[in-house]
């Protein structure tokens, strides 16, 4: 019922009940698609500057690096001549899959051929279970990002 005068209380609390509802339903979802998003991006980014770093060690003939911090959300761009050129943070929640970088070195190094100078994974993690790995084979600099999810 409308009056003149706007909406009654029983009607407002309605209204707020049936919004506070829908959000409690839709919140969650939102949530795990940000969460995607943040781990795709952090994941793409991270392939990105390990590519660049693979083409700049070969077309300027210099070793190129990239140092992660193993227990932290963020790693280092480095090359040879310049030192730390870059720091990247991951999109957060992002973390390292298990907290840590699946390396048995903290740092990608590309030589002036673009080989790289580790095999292993780099993971990562969203709180809801997803994962991309970013797995690197030595020798011919080959790297691949694979995603999935952990099942608990």
């Amino acid at each position: 019922m409308r009056s003149d005068q706007g909406f009654t209380l029983v009607e407002a609390i309605v209204v707020l009940l049936i919004w506070g509802i829908a959000a409690a339903v839709a919140l969650p979802n939102i949530m795990a698609l940000y969460e995607w998003a943040a781990l795709q991006d952090t994941a793409a980014q991270t392939m990105s500057d390990l590519r660049s770093q693979q083409l700049r060690a070969q077309d300027l003939g210099q070793y190129q690096e990239v140092r992660f911090a193993p227990e932290q959300g963020w790693y280092f761009l480095y090359g040879d001549l310049v030192g730390i050129e870059q720091f990247r943070l991951f999109a957060w929640p992002t973390t390292y899959f298990d907290g840590y970088v699946h390396l048995p070195e903290p740092t990608v190094r590309f030589d002036d051929y673009g080989t790289v100078s580790e095999s292993g994974q780099i993971g990562f993690v969203s709180p809801t279970g997803r994962v991309a790995d970013i797995v690197l084979y030595m020798q011919y600099g080959e790297m691949r990002l694979v995603s999935h999810m952990v099942s608990s």
